[in-house]
């Protein structure tokens, strides 16, 4: 399943520096993490969707939070609630290659990038040439994009709404276009590389960049969570200067 990141996956640097323990879990000792299904951040160890969630984010999690005295405990969420489910503590953090935006930095706290991040578009491989630009995006018959992501604002953004087949999942848009109940998708590349081509489930696709703008993951907290977004953004900042970002994506990307 796992395909080599290409140089737009290149981690951010980052300083290290100190970090403290915060608490905000429903218990002392377990902080709730908010996640969809989505190789290779967060997915489960089994192909018949059992086992221990795995993957970039998930190990992430657990060492970092591990760092701060915590355990973790994930928990599938809608995408799209993902905002009300953090601000009404049915979870502590959203951590699941979130995207960045302004947007999101006005609803809760975010913590420094740490990772980078675009969307692409998802076609079969017999239709991929015809999808060189965002411009040529606009004759796809129909657009599937997992509700409240990236993509789905990608095609938002460009007009193309109207096309637009609001998913689940981002795992659910690429089911749509191998079924052929849409025509592409668009989605992370991070999912793309791992999940389409040569060795994967999904062979018969391939992915394109069609110029969409370079976005950036972080973590998501209750703006109150001051302390605990300090701890976490030190942390980020040791792992980019200790190499333990790149031992990630050479476990679970490459």
């Amino acid at each position: 399943m796992k395909k080599i990141l290409t140089a737009a996956l290149a981690l951010t640097l980052g300083l290290g520096s100190a970090f403290g323990i915060a608490a905000c879990g429903k218990d002392a000792d377990t902080l709730v993490v908010g996640i969809t299904i989505y190789a290779p951040m967060d997915y489960y160890e089994n192909d018949d969707q059992t086992g221990k969630i795995i993957g970039f984010d998930a190990e992430f999690a657990e060492k970092a939070l591990g760092e701060l005295g915590k355990k973790v405990q994930f928990q599938i969420i809608d995408w799209e609630n993902k905002i009300n489910e953090l601000k009404t503590g049915n979870i502590d953090l959203i951590w699941n290659g979130m995207t960045i935006t302004d947007e999101l930095k006005e609803s809760i706290a975010v913590s420094d990038p740490y990772m980078e991040n675009k969307q692409v578009v998802v076609a079969k491989k017999e239709n991929a040439a015809k999808f060189t630009d965002k411009e040529s995006v606009k004759a796809a018959s129909s657009i599937a994009a997992e509700s409240g992501s990236a993509g789905e604002s990608a095609a938002k953004d460009l007009g193309y709404e109207g096309k637009l087949n609001k998913l689940g999942a981002q795992s659910d848009a690429l089911l749509e276009v191998k079924a052929g109940t849409s025509e592409i998708a668009i989605i992370d590349i991070t999912m793309a590389q791992t999940m389409t081509g040569e060795g994967t489930d999904y062979s018969d696709l391939t992915f394109v960049d069609v110029g969409f703008a370079g976005e950036e993951y972080g973590i998501g907290l209750r703006k109150e969570d001051t302390e605990l977004l300090a701890s976490l953004n030190a942390i980020i900042a040791k792992y980019k200067a200790d190499g333990t970002f790149d031992a990630l994506v050479q476990k679970y990307m490459v």
